[in-house]
C-alpha cells in the first residue's frame, strides 16, 4: 500500500505547487515495430543506439522514485531482454505502483508468454497492458497495414485477459482518426463476439496526435474532421458504464470530456505536467518534456545516467516555464494528460 500512498502524496502535492522531482516515466523502449500504420512512421525511423539492459538498470538506480512508468515503442515486445529490463526497472523502484505499456498485439505467443512471466514475479501493485484495436478487421488490417493483424490482436487479448494476478488489467485501446472516426460500435460488436462479455468500458479511446521527434508524422492530423470525432467522442462516452469510484475510469471519462473540448476548438482546460511531474525518454536516452514538444532536455549517456542533472539544469526550468505559460503544442495524448487531469482535482487552489 505504501507506493500508492506515495503517488497519492505526489498528485496532491502537484495541485498545490511544482513538484521537485517527476513521478511518472514514459519511455520508448524501442522504435523497432513490424507493422506500418498510416498514421504513424516509427517504423520508418532509423534505428537508434537503445539503451541496453545495463544501462537502463544503472539509469533507474540512480532515479528510482517514480511511481508510474509507461513502457512503450515502437514494440516492446521486439526486445529479447524485456523481461531483464522489466526485473531492472522493479528491482531498482522500490516505490514504484503502476508500470504499464501498450502492444500492438501482433506476435501473441511471445507477448502472452513474457506477460505470464511478469505477472508471475511481478511486485509493482498494478500493471496494466493495452492491445490496440483500430477498427473492425478489414479496418483494423487496412490501419496497420498488416493483414491478420487484427485477429492476432485479439487473440492477444483473449489469451491475456486470462492471466490471473491482483491488480493486473488488460484494455483495448484505440486511436480515433478520420479513418476510423465512424467504427466503434462496429468495432466492439466485432470483438465482442470473440471476447464475451466485453464492454466499451473495455476500450481506452484517444485521438491521433502529430509528433516530429516521436511518430515522425507530422501533419498527420493537418486534415482531421475534428467535428467530427467530436460527435463520435461524446457517442463513445455515452456508451461507456463505469465506476464512479475506480480511478482509471475517472482518468478516462475525464480524458474523454476534455478531448471532446480539444477537439471542438476549445483550449485545455489545466496545466501540462510536462518537464513537471512528468517526461519522455526515447530508445537512445534523449529526454524530452514529452512525445509531442519537440525540445530536447539532454541525453542520459552524456549525463552519466543520472536524470538530477538534467532536471535541476536551468534548461530544465525555462522549457518548464514555456509549458506553464501554453508556449508548446498543447496537445491531449494520453501520455501527458492523465498526471496533467490529477494535478487539476483542487481547481480553484492558487498555485
Amino acid at each position: 500500500m505504501f507506493p500508492l500512498i506515495r503517488l497519492a502524496k505526489q498528485i496532491a502535492v502537484s495541485n498545490m505547487t511544482e513538484l521537485k522531482a517527476p513521478y511518472r516515466l514514459t519511455y520508448a523502449l524501442t522504435y523497432r515495430c513490424q507493422l506500418k500504420c498510416g498514421m504513424c512512421n516509427i517504423w520508418k525511423k532509423k534505428p537508434l543506439r537503445e539503451l541496453d539492459a545495463a544501462e537502463i538498470g544503472e539509469f533507474f538506480r540512480r532515479f528510482p522514485h517514480f511511481s508510474w512508468i509507461n513502457l512503450s515503442g515502437g514494440e516492446i515486445f521486439l526486445r529479447p531482454d524485456l523481461p531483464e529490463i522489466i526485473a531492472a526497472i522493479t528491482g531498482a523502484c522500490k516505490r514504484l505502483y503502476l508500470l504499464n505499456f501498450p502492444t500492438n498485439g501482433y506476435e501473441t505467443e511471445r507477448i502472452v508468454g513474457m506477460v505470464r512471466e511478469i505477472v508471475r514475479s511481478r511486485t509493482v501493485p498494478k500493471l496494466l497492458v493495452t492491445v490496440s484495436l483500430d477498427g473492425t478487421p478489414p479496418l483494423h488490417d487496412r490501419i496497420r497495414n498488416a493483414p491478420g493483424s487484427w485477429d492476432r490482436a485479439i487473440e492477444t487479448y483473449r489469451g491475456l485477459r486470462q492471466l490471473k494476478g491482483r491488480g493486473f488489467g488488460v484494455f483495448f485501446g484505440m486511436t480515433l482518426q478520420n479513418a476510423n472516426a465512424d467504427a466503434f460500435e462496429e468495432t466492439l460488436r466485432a470483438a465482442a463476439e470473440r471476447v464475451p462479455g466485453l464492454r466499451a468500458a473495455d476500450f481506452h479511446v484517444n485521438v491521433v496526435h502529430a509528433s516530429g521527434h516521436y511518430y515522425e508524422n507530422t501533419g498527420c492530423d493537418s486534415d482531421l474532421d475534428r467535428q467530427g470525432l467530436l460527435g463520435r467522442m461524446r457517442q463513445i462516452g455515452k456508451l461507456r458504464q463505469t465506476s464512479l469510484l475506480n480511478p482509471v475510469d475517472f482518468l478516462e471519462r475525464r480524458y474523454q470530456r476534455i478531448a471532446a473540448g480539444y477537439l471542438g476548438g476549445d483550449p485545455v482546460p489545466v496545466t501540462c505536467q510536462a518537464l513537471g511531474a512528468s517526461l519522455f525518454m526515447d530508445p537512445a536516452g534523449t529526454v524530452y518534456p514529452c512525445t509531442v514538444f519537440d525540445r530536447p532536455l539532454g541525453n542520459i549517456r552524456e549525463a552519466g545516467y543520472d536524470l538530477r542533472r538534467l532536471w535541476n539544469g536551468e534548461e530544465r526550468r525555462s522549457l518548464r516555464h514555456e509549458i506553464v505559460q501554453g508556449l508548446c503544442p498543447r496537445c491531449w495524448t494520453p501520455c501527458e494528460a492523465y498526471q496533467s487531469i490529477l494535478a487539476d482535482l483542487l481547481p480553484g487552489f492558487k498555485r
